[in-house]
């Protein structure tokens, strides 16, 4: 009896051991093919290559704004369940415009050309014996600084008082035109004669100083002495005003150099009596400068002409009555 008890413990004794070492070996397989899943990831920036399976993910970022190009992440898992391959990739690109700086475009520079000198204006002055308007420009050559010679210009004011004048004498009268500072007076003398019933413009004597003030280049202390001898100008017969509304050009020679047309006088609107009566009052009838005049020569020649006519038709006609009687005669 007690025999058979041991053979039946030593029995289940054997099973419980079998059972244990079976449940010992389900477990250990059960850890491994956990581990096997938990398998640790490789990661590196070289792709690795598996034979059971590969898993490829990329990733690439390229940013361009002055171009820069950044290039990340290569990633490679190794699994033994499955066999896959999958490729990622992601570009993204942004491009900035180029920061253009404006430059403000430069103001243009305009030079203007110089400009002409300014015309002059219409004076009027009375002298009593002598009545004159006009407007006049002197012209004239003076001596720069460094020895050369130069134009200037200079308009006679129309505010220009009568310094001094010759109203005595029937033959030759003149007034006097004076302007400028008191240490530095300027003046034009114009003389007008009367010869034969006809008035006119003698001569036109100018003292000029050329002023530093408008004229910088000129030398210093320069001063001019101008004359014009003339026998035509403004001339007219007596008892009438002289009127001439173009421009004229008087030439113009120093007095002290006697250097030739030195320089000129231009006058325009012009109006100019001499001569005039005590009593008189505005200008005597006008004698203008383009007003024709009857030349001598044309009365000459046309008297020529009409003698010879007379002379050609005188001959003509005693030539046919000639003829005529002599046929008179032959017929008889």
């Amino acid at each position: 009896m007690f025999a058979h008890k041991l053979v039946l413990l030593g029995t289940t004794l054997l099973l419980l051991s079998s059972a244990v070492q079976s449940q010992s070996s389900i477990s250990l397989k059960d850890a491994n093919f956990q581990e096997a899943q938990k398998a640790p990831e490789t990661t590196s920036e070289v792709p690795l290559t598996s034979s059971s399976s590969t898993s490829t993910s990329t990733t690439t970022t390229t940013t361009t704004a002055a171009p820069t190009t950044s290039t990340t992440t290569v990633k490679t898992s190794t699994s033994s369940s499955s066999t896959s391959t999958t490729t990622t990739t992601s570009t993204s690109t942004s491009t900035e415009p180029p920061k253009t700086t404006t430059t403000p475009a430069p103001v243009p520079t305009t030079t203007h050309a110089p400009q002409p000198y300014p015309a002059p204006s219409v004076g009027t002055w009375n002298a009593t014996c002598i009545l004159l308007t006009m407007a006049a420009q002197l012209n004239f050559t003076y001596e720069t600084k460094d020895g050369k010679m130069a134009h200037g210009l200079f308009n006679i004011p129309p505010n220009a008082t009568i310094g001094d004048s010759v109203c005595d004498s029937q033959t030759i009268q003149s007034i006097q035109l004076s302007w400028g500072p008191v240490t530095s007076v300027q003046s034009m003398v114009m003389q007008f004669d009367n010869k034969n019933a006809t008035t006119v413009l003698s001569s036109i004597q100018i003292h000029f100083s050329v002023i530093s003030e408008d004229y910088p280049d000129a030398k210093e202390n320069q001063t001019l002495q101008l004359i014009h001898r003339g026998s035509e100008e403004f001339k007219t017969p007596e008892k009438m005003s002289y009127h001439c509304t173009r421009p004229q050009q008087l030439n113009l020679t120093e007095t002290v150099d006697l250097k030739p047309e030195i320089g000129w006088l231009s006058v325009s609107n012009v109006q100019a009596e001499a001569f005039r009566g005590a009593n008189a009052s505005g200008f005597s009838t006008v004698h203008d400068c383009d007003s024709s005049e009857t030349s001598d020569v044309v009365p000459i020649a046309v008297g020529i002409a009409l003698a010879a006519l007379i002379l050609v038709v005188l001959i003509s006609y005693l030539c046919v009555r000639r003829r005529s009687i002599s046929r008179g005669y032959m017929s008889f």
